[in-house]
């Protein structure tokens, strides 16, 4: 029996969970005594309103989880982009980490940014399109502008960091036109 927070529907909020399967049990009396063998798949039961819900239900993101979920995806846009282009530039790096500690993460540093820059690409981009839908577009669309300021932050943008700030808005389910809308207007403000 595994515990944990999930976001209960029939609650409307956040609440301890207990994930549990079906079992049959021995009776005395129409009284359970021992427990035999398992039945049925595995659900997740509201400690609150004891409803039950499949797994799937643990999918949805938490309040907590919504809370942090524009940082987490700012800092996975920012590091996409500076590992597309020079990702040594001193600048670009300093206004990353500004940029993400703005963004609530007090914590937030040089190593934290070496982390990010680690993470497997592909593990990113499925991360990032999974969590995106639950952002307002305005959002997304900030989360793609600050990645393409740091990026203009050493200069013109190039060939290799274009593509990823595209990557990076299909992956914050923008459309084309919304990230070529958001790069014109960084580069605008940047001068490039």
């Amino acid at each position: 029996m595994t515990r944990g927070i999930f976001h209960c529907p029939d609650c409307g909020g956040d609440r301890e969970y207990r994930r549990r399967q079906g079992r049959n049990f021995f009776t005395l009396f129409f009284i359970p005594v021992i427990p035999l063998t398992k039945i049925g798949g595995e659900f997740i039961e509201c400690d609150t309103c004891k409803s039950r819900w499949n797994p799937g239900v643990l999918d949805v993101p938490t309040t907590a989880q919504l809370a942090q979920m524009p940082a987490m995806l700012l800092r996975m846009a920012i590091a996409q982009v500076l590992r597309s282009g020079d990702y040594t530039d001193p600048s670009a790096r300093s206004r990353a980490v500004a940029v993400v500690q703005q963004a609530g993460v007090a914590g937030y540093d040089d190593a934290a940014l070496n982390a990010d820059l680690g993470r497997p690409f592909d593990e990113v981009r499925v991360e990032m399109a999974r969590a995106a839908s639950a952002l307002a577009p305005e959002a997304r669309e900030s989360i793609l502008r600050a990645a393409a300021e740091i990026a203009l932050s050493d200069g013109r943008l190039s060939a290799s960091e274009e593509e990823t700030l595209a990557a990076v808005g299909v992956d914050l389910e923008l459309t084309r036109v919304q990230v070529t809308g958001v790069v014109s207007m960084a580069r605008q403000e940047s001068g490039h």
